[in-house]
């Protein structure tokens, strides 16, 4: 991994969990830059790299290992929200007209990618934030961004703490983190203006 961030450890130690492999026992964890472990693993010093896009798609390019799960396609992954946005409590509290104008504007940004993905990569790589068009535009086209309507927040809440309590890393119930973390208002009640 590039680092052991909790995000990226928590999905895929729970990804572990699910398939019967504990992240704490059974995975040797090594933190190296991005870059570096491209080679590594294509030298076979490592033995896999949690990569989220484009590195995938620049693996891919250079023939360097293969993909074991692609959480956008397989299941049970693809049928969850991959991302969540995530405020704090009091901030939410006090200033939820902010709190849905950056919810509308993100899920708006979701729509330009699903809806024109060739016009996103070109303005990603204008900001210098890519160094591959193909590799982002793929990646983009990849992400199904287009998506969020459908998925069901409340289950995706669910599904990842019944994952993350069989990998140890929480101890509340489902219900008891869908109840005091959740707040689902908003994305609700912008489902609804932001009819297709």
């Amino acid at each position: 991994m590039p680092a052991l961030d909790p995000s990226p450890y928590a999905f895929l130690a729970s990804m572990l969990a699910h398939v019967g492999l504990d992240a704490r026992k059974d995975i040797k964890w090594v933190r190296h830059a991005a870059d570096e472990s491209v080679q590594l693993l294509a030298d076979g010093k490592i033995d896999a790299y949690l990569g989220f896009p484009p590195a995938p798609q620049e693996f891919r390019a250079r023939n360097i290992g293969r993909i074991v799960v692609n959480s956008a396609i397989d299941r049970p992954w693809s049928q969850y929200f991959c991302c969540m946005i995530v405020g704090n409590r009091d901030f939410v509290r006090k200033h939820p007209v902010a709190v849905k104008r950056a919810m509308r504007a993100i899920l708006k940004s979701a729509e330009v990618c699903a809806s024109s993905p060739e016009s996103v990569a070109k303005a990603v790589m204008a900001r210098g934030l890519a160094k591959n068009l193909d590799h982002t535009l793929d990646a983009i086209k990849s992400i199904p961004y287009g998506r969020w309507r459908e998925f069901d927040a409340e289950d995706t809440v669910r599904f990842y703490a019944l994952r993350l309590r069989e990998a140890g890393l929480i101890k509340s119930s489902p219900q008891k983190v869908i109840a005091q973390g959740t707040d689902l208002r908003f994305l609700h009640e912008l489902k609804r203006e932001l009819k297709a």
